[in-house]
């Protein structure tokens, strides 16, 4: 009997092998390819192999091949070039729908109601559009109201922008507003991004005084009149408790707007983004995952604690620590911020003197708004005394309670030289792992002397470097030609001097665009700036791949085409390796695999190749940029 049921096991043995063998085989195999897998060495390997959600194996053709299945889909790349999953480390996600996709909506639905300033002249002009617009809503007594001034200080502007200017920062002020809004309380855009300030009314201000009076008057930063009283222009902190009212709206309206955004980052490659997210827009993706229609992954950045929490309290922040890194595989907390620890352009706060005009409101803001100088108590012209420096009390509070510093806007040279100053400080006195993965974001200046301290400290940097070179010309009008070829994203020197320098965009640009002027540093124009700061080609995909990936915590399953980690990858159309520089821009994937499956396949390849994937999206980056219906005017939201 023992002989018998020995012989059994072995039979019944020699069945289950094969059975496992098939339940281990690859779902997909891409094969005959130029497979840069973006690990530590840069390994260029011809075929991968993805079972489920993972990458199984990487190789020879010959060697991933072998691991086939029945069932496996085998895709020949006919040479085409693979690439990792690409990680974008500072887009701006929640300003899709206001801006590219929101136009089908009303105002009363994104509770942005416009005031357009093309007609503009006087004050009154103004005045008058806010009394239309109270007419034109049902608005319940009390209730908030944003009203999004159609106008922008962020570049040059045109002929009337001085103008424009001179109503919002001099004439206008609470008690004007109030004279049309004397029922609600109303936030007023500045015609620069909104958590670095608002215009608020009569009512909005008494609110703000009656709850948070006395943070604001030892904080700040508010600006006050010829009466000796707080005017109604507000600038962080101060500002950053209003802001979460202006993120009031419903997730079932802004979800589909969301997805439609999605899908055009997907035909680019884009398969994480790294953002900062009111709480309406994280309801609208988690939304979105829970209908199983989240095709990408977001790391983002809590924006509303900042402003809201007494920091002087002892573990003031712990709670929030022991939530960063948590969430799903498609969207977890990667830190708690101030959003901003300064401005841009001609806010950016910075020690360099300008020397020529960089936008019309440089009056306003001599050296920026640098919120994390005590000295800086607002706009020069008519700022309040302030006793604390609640930015400062945060960073250092982060450090104290374990917080990670991300997803932060830091552009001038002053402010990274203070966020420097303050990380070295919290290492002192809490040891290196106390900013362990801290980021600064936009690298818009960043001084040399500063770049030793940013490789010792291993502090991310996250850089723009489109937007830098096609702003140099303004930077060189601004503060001469040395400054324009050294500063701004210098990405070469920190990463030799041992930075985590990663890509950002900020922009709703092509991300292939942002990897070309890497590698050129050429603007739009052609021009070259800093050329000394170009990086290799392989460099510029570690940024914004293996490298991103660690920014956004996900280091150990993202960012690399490696056997364990996550199947994010893209099949390009074109080798990125050996194409002429300035062409990498017309870059286009022709399939993007998300979590092991297809999401997006270009409708060229789809059609020639007969591959048209059950749940992907068969289109071309340009034929969903047509499907966009952007809002008119400006949305300073972002």
């Amino acid at each position: 009997m023992r002989k018998t049921a020995t012989l059994l096991a072995l039979m019944l043995a020699a069945i289950a092998v094969p059975a496992i063998l098939r339940a281990q085989a690859p779902d997909t195999i891409l094969h005959n390819g130029k497979v840069l897998t973006v690990d530590n060495a840069f390994t260029i390997a011809q075929a991968v192999a993805i079972t489920g959600n993972k990458i199984s194996l990487t190789g020879t053709n010959e060697a991933v091949l072998a691991t086939a299945g029945a069932n496996t889909q085998k895709i020949d790349l006919k040479g085409r070039t693979v690439v990792p999953g690409l990680v974008d480390t500072h887009r701006h996600m929640y300003g899709a729908a206001e801006g590219a996709y929101g136009g089908k909506l009303n105002d009363h639905e994104l509770r942005r109601y416009p005031v357009d300033w093309s007609a503009v002249r006087t004050k009154e002009d103004v005045l008058n559009q806010v009394r239309g617009v109270m007419a034109k809503y049902p608005f319940k007594k009390g209730e908030w109201i944003y009203l999004n001034n159609r106008v922008s200080f962020m570049g040059m502007g045109n002929d009337q922008s001085p103008t424009y200017a001179k109503i919002l920062y001099d004439e206008l002020n609470a008690d004007e507003l109030h004279k049309v809004t004397p029922d609600n309380p109303v936030l007023m855009s500045l015609g620069i991004p909104d958590f670095n300030g608002f215009l608020l009314n009569r009512v909005a201000l008494d609110w703000v005084m009656k709850n948070h009076g006395q943070f604001v008057k030892e904080n700040g930063r508010f600006w006050i009149g010829t009466n000796g009283q707080p005017d109604g222009h507000l600038e962080p902190p101060a500002s950053r408790i209003v802001l979460p009212f202006t993120y009031d709206r419903k997730a079932e309206i802004l979800a589909p707007l969301y997805e439609k955004n999605m899908n055009e980052h997907l035909s680019m490659g884009m398969t994480t983004i790294s953002t900062r997210m009111p709480r309406d827009t994280l309801a609208a993706y988690q939304l979105l995952e829970k209908q199983g229609k989240l095709n990408w992954r977001i790391g983002y950045g809590d924006i509303e604690t900042f402003g809201n929490t007494d920091v002087s309290k002892p573990g003031a922040l712990k709670a929030m620590a022991a939530k960063v890194g948590t969430g799903t595989d498609k969207i977890w907390l990667t830190g708690v911020g101030p959003t901003a620890i300064d401005g841009v352009t001609s806010r950016a706060c910075t020690d360099q003197k300008r020397t020529g005009t960089y936008t019309p409101i440089d009056g306003w803001f001599p050296v920026g708004q640098c919120h994390t100088d005590i000295e800086y108590r607002g706009s020069p012209k008519r700022s309040a005394p302030i006793t604390k420096n609640y930015y400062r009390d945060w960073v250092m509070a982060s450090g104290r309670d374990g917080v990670r510093f991300g997803n932060t806007h830091v552009a001038g040279d002053r402010a990274q030289g203070n966020m420097l100053n303050f990380m070295e400080a919290i290492q002192k006195q809490y040891g290196p792992e106390a900013t362990k993965n801290w980021g600064l974001d936009h690298c818009d200046m960043v001084n040399p002397k500063d770049f030793a301290r940013i490789g010792r400290m291993k502090v991310f940097m996250s850089c723009y470097v489109l937007l830098s070179v096609n702003e140099s010309s303004d930077i060189e009008r601004a503060y001469g030609t040395q400054i324009a070829n050294t500063m701004p994203s210098p990405l070469n020197s920190m990463v030799k001097a041992g930075g985590r320098v990663v890509l950002e965009s900020d922009s709703a640009s092509y991300i292939w665009d942002d990897i070309r002027a890497a590698v050129t540093r050429k603007d739009r124009a052609g021009k070259v700036w800093a050329p000394q700061e170009k990086v290799d080609r392989p460099t510029a995909l570690r940024m914004i791949t293996q490298w991103a990936a660690e920014y956004v915590l996900k280091g150990d399953t993202l960012g690399s085409i490696e056997k364990g980690k996550t199947a994010d990858l893209l099949v390009l159309d074109q080798d990125y390796m050996t194409m002429p520089e300035d062409d990498i821009v017309k870059i286009q994937p022709m399939i993007t695999i998300f979590d092991g499956k297809p999401v997006f396949v270009n409708s060229g390849y789809a059609n020639e190749n007969n591959y048209k994937p059950a749940g992907a999206v068969i289109s071309t980056y340009e034929d969903l940029k047509k499907t966009r219906v952007p809002r008119a005017g400006v949305s300073t939201g972002g």
